[in-house]
């Protein structure tokens, strides 16, 4: 589904990303986990078309999509969940779910997108005709993932999905996550949130100054004496939620 090699990233004099390979399958669900400034959110922008990499190749499905503009790639099928979530706060629920389906023209497949997005979260029904902007921090994460849900993504990229959420919230969006892998959509996550990460994905990277430290499946990663110093810099026990 997603091939990326030897990535490089800047800002600038400053580089992001050195160097970074790694493959997703399609159907799975894998994590990039780091401390801060470690690159995640850089690596999602890259591959979502919003940065152009200095040097490296992203492909997607086969084709090369490196340098593509973002608009593009949303029609070819990949989404972004961005950290922060950027929702319009002066539209309505309505009006941002209706704007992640303006690369679509299937009007009746969209009506039905759109009640399957509020069957997952109830409360934007109930909010439906309200300004985003009265939402929570909760209610405007469904918001985004709902509102990249209707472009149909193929691949669907997700920065910090947890930021900021109580815990009953954050069960709540990666149950709908896990929805929609079971649906066929792949999903590639970046969380500060350890052990969420590990939990729900198939497999998982260490993103450590702009370069993988380490990658394995997730099930074997936790708790190991090499993974605690991938991700901390030192040897210590994974931190608990």
């Amino acid at each position: 589904m997603l091939k990326v090699t030897d990535l490089s990233v800047a800002y600038g004099s400053i580089t992001a990303l050195r160097g970074i390979s790694f493959e997703i399958t399609e159907g799975e669900v894998v994590a990039v986990i780091g401390p801060n400034g470690a690159g995640k959110s850089t690596l999602l922008l890259s591959i979502a078309g919003v940065l152009k990499p200095r040097s490296g190749r992203i492909e997607f499905a086969g084709r090369n999509i490196t340098g593509k503009q973002a608009e593009a790639l949303v029609s070819e099928g990949i989404s972004l969940v961005p950290e922060g979530r950027h929702i319009f706060g002066s539209l309505t629920v309505a009006e941002n779910l209706a704007l992640g389906a303006t690369v679509r023209r299937d009007r009746q497949a969209i009506a039905s997108d759109i009640d399957r997005v509020l069957a997952m979260f109830p409360v934007l029904k109930d909010r439906y005709r309200q300004r985003a902007n009265k939402l929570s921090g909760g209610e405007q994460q469904m918001l985004a993932l709902g509102r990249a849900m209707l472009a149909r993504p193929r691949l669907l990229l997700l920065d910090e999905p947890s930021l900021g959420l109580a815990p009953l919230i954050v069960n709540q969006v990666y149950q709908s996550i896990m929805d929609l892998r079971q649906s066929g959509v792949t999903v590639l996550v970046v969380e500060q949130n350890v052990t969420r990460a590990l939990a729900v994905a198939d497999r998982t990277y260490v993103l450590s100054f702009g370069a993988i430290a380490m990658s394995g499946r997730s099930t074997e990663l936790a708790g190991t004496a090499a993974f605690d110093t991938a991700y901390f810099g030192v040897s210590r026990e994974v931190e608990q939620e």
